[in-house]
């Protein structure tokens, strides 16, 4: 999209379009994800991943590429994506014990934010032997093994039998949610640094050319440091199984997490730049799993699909974000923008955790 367009807001509109879906279909899938065999559902989602991965690897190719077919693309690949991670969160407690929840959600993290290392580690030196049209068909070929891989998992039957309309049961789900303070405290923490800090991740792309001059090979540095913070973080995570207070730790991890980016977004010294974006990654990836793991524990399994489905909204609100932050990367700055959107976040964490204080007292 730089190359077609040239432009932060086109980047950031197509962050937006990977995020939209999220809002309209990891809700509906997470009930589903109640209802029926997760399995079936994980393969589906697979399949269309696949077969838009292909088409868009086509289309480059050819030379047909346009903005509004990335676009579509996205939008597409991100309503597959809802769907999958809704899914997935719904069947991890199928596959493990109570007790080991918060362990295999932060060892579910690190597996996500390894294909953050290995994946731009590689997309750099194939961009630049295969072109844009070559790494898509890698990418597919990536995809292919997914879709193998998730063949092999076991079948996992509904978590309860159907009862009443589906439009029903996802309104149950949403009442629950409002009528536990903590639970709608928990999903708006997973929503305050996604929608106001994590965007900086969609426009790296535009700080490595514009503000810190660097290729292709660049950019997939930045994002290969990002990912090893990340998965660091998440294997720390991983280790607070006997740990107390995370409730409190939670929430100075995102406080701290702001206040790391900002300094990113300050910096034009390369060395601390990526000390910022390590401790960004791995601050990000803690809070996420943190966030994840409090959640798990604190609903009933009866409604987990549901509430799982509508923490899945969340993760869209990282793209989401990222359309007003290109737009008003545009307007006053790209670096400009990031750091007013983590110094929001900060203090829109101590304003959640000073409404409901009890969730600096989640074990």
């Amino acid at each position: 999209m730089l190359q077609l367009t040239d432009s932060a807001l086109w980047v950031g509109l197509l962050g937006f379009a990977g995020g939209l879906p999220f809002l309209l279909v990891a809700a509906p899938a997470g009930t589903l994800a109640e209802q029926i065999d997760r399995r079936l559902i994980l393969l589906a989602c697979q399949t269309g991943a696949l077969t838009v991965s292909s088409l868009l690897a086509f289309l480059v190719l050819s030379g047909q590429a346009t903005p509004l077919a990335l676009l579509i693309a996205t939008v597409l690949n991100g309503a597959l994506l809802a769907a999958n991670n809704a899914t997935r969160q719904a069947a991890l407690p199928s596959y493990v014990p109570r007790a080991s929840i918060p362990n295999a959600v932060a060892l579910l993290s690190a597996g996500m934010n390894t294909t953050r290392i290995v994946g731009p580690s590689l997309a750099g030196p194939l961009v630049a032997t295969l072109g844009v049209g070559g790494t898509l068909l890698v990418q597919a070929g990536c995809l292919v093994l997914a879709l193998l891989n998730t063949a092999r998992l076991p079948a996992t039957p509904p978590a309860r039998p159907v009862s009443g309309s589906f439009f029903r049961t996802l309104v149950e789900g949403v009442s629950y949610v409002r009528r536990v303070p903590v639970v709608l405290a928990l999903l708006l923490l997973a929503s305050v640094p996604t929608l106001l800090v994590f965007p900086y991740l969609q426009l790296l792309p535009v700080f490595a050319r514009d503000v810190f001059h660097l290729g292709p090979s660049g950019l997939g540095l930045l994002y290969t440091v990002g990912g090893a913070g990340a998965l660091t973080g998440s294997l720390f995570v991983a280790g607070l199984q006997r740990a107390r207070h995370r409730g409190f730790l939670m929430v100075a991890v995102i406080v701290i997490y702001g206040g790391v980016i900002a300094t990113f977004a300050m910096t034009r010294w390369l060395p601390l730049v990526l000390i910022c974006l390590f401790a960004g990654g791995f601050l990000g990836a803690s809070y996420m799993a943190l966030n994840n793991a409090l959640l798990h524990l604190a609903i009933d399994d009866e409604v987990r699909g549901r509430v799982m489905g509508l923490y899945m909204i969340t993760w869209g609100f990282m793209p989401l974000g990222a359309l007003p932050m290109g737009a008003l990367g545009d307007a006053i700055g790209v670096p400009a923008a990031v750091l007013a959107g983590a110094v929001a976040s900060s203090l829109l964490a101590l304003l959640v955790a000073w409404r409901v204080p009890a969730l600096l007292r989640l074990p």
